[in-house]
């Protein structure tokens, strides 16, 4: 009799073990990992997925089994406790069972489950599905039961998966060597792009190569081999409007038929976009036409910049550079000091990630001379100072009424 109890007894422990490591298994699942085991686990994998999807049946299901389980243990120590040694060792033996379940059933298999969560579901899949059609109407009324008080406290539901905690993982990901640094900026660089509107990436006009559409194809050849572009925006009268997009190559094939000839003979219609579009759209609206370049117009119809591919594909990838530029300073970099030198034309959001900082800005500001600009309200002029909350900011050079660089100073942390 002795012996079959003690059999019961290590059955019922198994089962525990085995409740809490399917249940730790399945919490432990990523949605990365759901959607793998769906595609490549076959039929046990889809079945791992459509419980995933249901965590109310599934998490009540592992519970109910679990807590069987346990009550049982306890129960059958209790009274082969009693039967053998009497009821003084009652305490001795329900301190001893406990210790076994919690060593044994509980932190153990937890931790084996965490390192083969996704082997563990694949095998437990068909288990707990049956389980939870077994158990159907208790888990009914227990899951009815059990939203009622979460709503009551909590106020709403579980959250869904967010954009934000999406990158959160990826951030953690990094820290534990499961991706690089590069990889989780480019990463947090693509969901970016769809907030990015195309005004945000553009060469202003005021930086802009540009050639007039009177202009000679000779002349035109000069002034691209000085400037070393090799696509130019053709532009007429006032300098505001763009008539066409002229390349290199069309200005060497020209050079042959026709010097003399004026620019605009030789120039294709431009491709105009306005500049609250958003960068990603832009990007596969060039994807889908041979179409290098993009011509971005303000609110008012004139031109207010160029936008290309290379352009697009720098707010995922970061600068790129071809054997005629020349490779501009760090946009960001700190002094031994402890401060930080920052471009003007650098990219707000990067200041943001790198300094760990939230600003609070204009929808439109996208640059930190924006948001200097914003915050300072007058002419920009070298050696003025501006404090914010986040630290104090000293202009160090201007250009053309543009802040091209400043100095950060961050204020220090207050310490916990």
């Amino acid at each position: 009799m002795i012996g079959w109890s003690l059999s019961y007894l290590a059955a019922l422990l198994i089962l525990s073990g085995l409740f809490s490591s399917v249940e730790t298994a399945f919490i432990s699942l990523s949605p990365g990992q759901v959607s793998a085991l769906a595609m490549n686990g076959g039929k046990r994998g889809r079945l791992v997925q459509k419980l995933s999807e249901r965590p109310d049946i599934l998490l009540t299901t592992l519970l109910i089994g679990n807590n069987v389980a346990n009550l049982g243990a306890s129960a059958l120590t209790t009274a082969m406790t009693i039967r053998i040694f009497g009821n003084a060792y009652v305490a001795a033996a329900t301190g001893i069972l406990t210790l076994t379940v919690l060593v044994f059933c509980e932190v153990s298999p937890k931790q084996i489950a965490m390192v083969a969560n996704e082997s563990l579901c694949l095998r437990s899949a068909r288990m707990v599905w049956v389980l939870s059609w077994l158990l159907r109407p208790i888990i009914w009324i227990i899951t009815a039961v059990s939203r009622s008080i979460t709503l009551l406290f909590a106020g709403k539901e579980k959250q869904e998966l967010t954009l934000e905690n999406l990158l959160h993982h990826v951030k953690a990901a990094e820290g534990q060597g499961v991706v690089e640094s590069y990889e989780e900026e480019m990463v947090r660089n693509i969901f970016r792009i769809n907030d990015t509107p195309v005004e945000a990436i553009m060469t202003h006009r005021t930086e802009l190569f540009s050639v007039d559409e009177d202009t000679t194809i000779r002349d035109a050849m000069d002034q691209f081999i000085e400037s070393g572009h090799t696509r130019a925006p053709v532009l007429k009268d006032d300098q505001e409007h763009v008539s066409g997009i002229i390349t290199l190559f069309d200005i060497a094939r020209a050079i042959k038929e026709s010097p003399e000839s004026h620019v605009k003979r030789f120039s294709t219609p431009p491709y105009l976009v306005p500049g609250t579009m958003k960068a990603h759209e832009l990007f596969f609206r060039l994807k889908q036409k041979p179409i290098h370049i993009a011509v971005v117009l303000d609110e008012y119809g004139g031109l207010d910049g160029i936008v290309t591919r290379e352009d697009v594909m720098e707010e995922i990838f970061g600068e790129l550079y071809d054997e005629r530029e020349t490779q501009t300073k760090d946009p960001i970099s700190q002094d031994p000091d402890g401060s930080w030198i920052i471009q003007g034309d650098a990219d707000f959001y990067d200041v943001s990630d790198i300094l760990e900082l939230e600003l609070e800005h204009d929808n439109r500001t996208h640059t930190v001379g924006g948001y200097l600009l914003e915050n300072l309200e007058q002419i920009p002029e070298a050696g003025t100072t501006i404090a914010l909350y986040e630290g104090t900011y000293t202009i160090l050079e201007t250009q053309r009424q543009r802040i091209v660089s400043v100095r950060f100073y961050p204020t220090p942390k207050e310490e916990d």
